[in-house]
């Protein structure tokens, strides 16, 4: 038997990232949610948020601290496949 794919189209509508990243020597567990229709959400999720990440867009020129851990995460990932 042999199987012949022609085409694929394949969607992401969501996705959760559990995340532990260090921030100036402190470790936090983070939760980041992305879906299509409501955008980047993140969630700490042993702590309240910390007065640097709810300050983070004002600090670092507007970009938001969810899109800067989607980057650095993607490169973890990419990294670990190699």
């Amino acid at each position: 038997m042999s199987i012949k794919i022609n085409e694929v189209v394949k969607e992401e509508t969501a996705f959760d990232k559990e995340i532990t990243l260090t921030y100036e020597g402190q470790e936090y567990a983070v939760c980041l949610h992305w879906d299509k229709w409501d955008g980047y959400e993140v969630i700490f999720t042993e702590i309240d948020d910390p007065e640097w990440a709810i300050n983070w867009e004002d600090n670092n020129e507007g970009e938001s601290l969810a899109y800067v851990l989607d980057g650095l995460s993607e490169n973890v990932l990419e990294e670990s496949y190699l």
